[in-house]
């Protein structure tokens, strides 16, 4: 990541619960990650497990990219592209609507728990 990226509180809750997940995936994620922290600033490792973690929540495919990374100018891009592009941009919006982190390390579930723990409109 070449420049850092102001994140909101949202977003560094998320990342902080990105490098928990990744240093529960494995002895060896968690030394990559401790490895990491040495060398690099907190947010790129903190990415780094984001894109860990949303590559796994999520099933994507090596040359898919996480939500985060998507960009909402592809909504209009068609669906079944092998990229990806316009369902990363879909979920990326709904992370959005729901108020959530794009970094959320399992945007479904986040997503699925901010839609349950929705009030009903008076």
């Amino acid at each position: 990541m070449p420049t850092e990226k102001t994140l909101t509180p949202a977003d560094e809750d998320a990342l902080r619960r990105c490098l928990v997940v990744c240093r529960a995936e494995s002895a060896a994620r968690a030394r990559q990650i401790d490895s990491m922290l040495a060398d690099e600033s907190w947010q790129e490792v903190a990415v780094f497990a984001a894109t860990c973690a949303q590559m796994d929540s999520l099933d994507l495919m090596p040359w898919q990219s996480p939500p985060f990374r998507a960009s909402l100018r592809d909504l209009d891009k068609p669906y079944g592209d092998p990229n990806g592009k316009r369902e990363g941009a879909e979920l990326l919006k709904r992370l959005l609507d729901a108020n959530l982190s794009p970094f959320e390390p399992d945007p479904l579930a986040a997503i699925a728990d901010a839609e349950a723990n929705r009030q009903p409109a008076k």
